[in-house]
């Protein structure tokens, strides 16, 4: 089935229109409430600065140049993978939505500073379109290790949420492809002292959690 019939096939049941219609705008509200919090956390008072006891071991290393490609080549890889697959791709972006939220109640209960030594995330991206000034206290949790974790878990039950049979000739590699994303990504944060080594240590657990109510949500089964 070719990409076109596979959309025309999934807006033939109105309930899908709705839900990506819903969906885009859930997305599009829940960063620009997200990057509104950024700044307020920015310069929230009475901030905390953990003990990493890792961080004793090494000096940070920059490498922005290796992280950032990848996470956005990640998220569009993602896009154009389950573009056929729509049921699964709506299960992302619903997940990556709630995930911001649950990030907003963590970092406001966990108001922690940067780490000592830290080379900060020069996301380009967040700059320009969204806080427009750099942020580093959006620690507690590592936001891109939980993407990452979102669209990897995604992407091994792709299948599954859809509800389809269909087998892509490049199931195994974009498996194989988001799992290193994953780990070259969360390692990356933490040898630049980014994020606290509990920040990315947590993450997935968080991820996890946002993505089996998503699954949920969607009706999918274990």
């Amino acid at each position: 089935m070719s990409w076109l019939q596979i959309w025309k096939t999934y807006f033939s049941n109105r309930k899908n229109i709705y839900l990506v219609i819903g969906n885009i705008f859930f997305v599009v509200f829940s960063l620009n409430i997200f990057t509104r919090f950024l700044v307020f956390n920015e310069v929230r008072p009475y901030v905390v600065n953990l003990n990493d006891p890792l961080f004793n071991l090494f000096n940070a290393i920059d490498l922005n140049i290796i992280a950032f490609p990848l996470i956005y080549v990640a998220l569009i890889t993602f896009i154009i993978y389950n573009s056929f697959r729509p049921r699964a791709l709506m299960a992302g972006l619903t997940a990556y939505a709630l995930m911001l939220w649950v990030r907003i109640v963590a970092m406001y209960i966990t108001p922690l500073d940067v780490p000592a030594g830290a080379i900060g995330l020069h996301d380009p991206v967040v700059f320009m379109l969204g806080t427009g000034q750099e942020v580093q206290r959006d620690l507690f949790f590592s936001g891109h290790t939980a993407t990452l974790t979102i669209l990897a878990l995604v992407v091994f039950n792709a299948r599954k949420i859809s509800g389809s049979d269909m087998k892509l000739k490049v199931d195994t590699f974009m498996k194989v492809f988001f799992l290193l994303c994953l780990i070259i990504v969360a390692a990356s944060v933490v040898l630049q002292k980014a994020h606290y080594t509990i920040d990315v240590f947590a993450a997935p657990f968080f991820a996890f959690g946002v993505y089996s109510f998503v699954k949920r949500m969607f009706g999918v089964k274990n």
